[in-house]
């Protein structure tokens, strides 16, 4: 009897044992969670190893992508700005890029100051403007001295409208980059999901175990069985 009873606490404590270094679930939430944070550590986190990985290495495309497209903006900038002084007869070493936007939209400072000087005057003349207003509006619109230019070749104009489009589409481009990142995170994030839901059916066919009790009528005893499934 003694060593029954011996035997049934064996049982129970490889019971008590299994049931402790079985591996828990993991939260989908949490899964998701990290993958929106950085791509690809959802997937890790549920050892999809793989798939991880690739999502990591997307994400790391994305961010140098990223910051190349700013890099060659920045230098798209450079060139327009020196550009403009080489041949627009400006003498502004340093503009804020509004100057530069106009430099762009007029192919002289006098064909801008023009449409300034009809602007005011239709302002003193019907939008009630005091003569006050008209000479500080002209003062601080018009552009003269070192701030005027002037292209002299509608072929070297055009080229300046190149160097700014130029400019323009690396900004764009870098703006797609971000969308990739969102879309990246939100694939991962499906991925994390997916991959914790498999992890723990897995681990729910790997870590069941069973007690099992009987009564033999014949031999009149008792049984106990203890089952794990691989």
């Amino acid at each position: 009897m003694k060593y029954k009873f011996l035997i049934i606490i064996l049982i129970l404590i490889l019971l008590g044992t299994s049931i402790l270094h079985a591996e828990k679930p993991k939260s989908k939430a949490l899964a998701a969670l990290m993958s929106f944070a950085v791509p690809g550590t959802g997937e890790l986190y549920a050892k999809n190893t793989a798939s991880g990985m690739a999502s990591i290495a997307a994400e790391t495309l994305l961010w140098l992508g990223y910051f190349g497209f700013l890099q060659q903006a920045k230098w798209a900038e450079n060139d327009y700005k020196k550009y403009a002084l080489a041949y627009s007869n400006t003498h502004l070493t340093e503009a804020d890029e509004d100057y530069y936007t106009l430099l762009q939209g007029y192919y002289s400072s006098t064909e801008y100051n023009n449409f300034v000087e009809i602007y005011a005057r239709n302002g003193l003349w019907y939008g009630g403007w005091t003569e006050e207003e008209y000479n500080q509006f002209l003062a601080e619109y018009k552009y003269e001295g070192d701030e005027a230019w002037d292209w002299g070749s509608k072929d070297v104009w055009y080229r300046y409208g190149e160097l700014r489009r130029e400019k323009n589409k690396y900004k764009i481009i870098s703006k797609f980059t971000i969308a990739g990142m969102l879309v990246n995170r939100l694939v991962s994030m499906v991925k994390a999901v997916h991959s914790v839901h498999l992890y723990n059916k897995g681990i729910t066919k790997e870590n069941t175990v069973s007690l099992n009790c009987g009564y033999d009528h014949l031999l009149q005893r008792f049984s106990l069985s203890l089952e794990k499934r691989f």
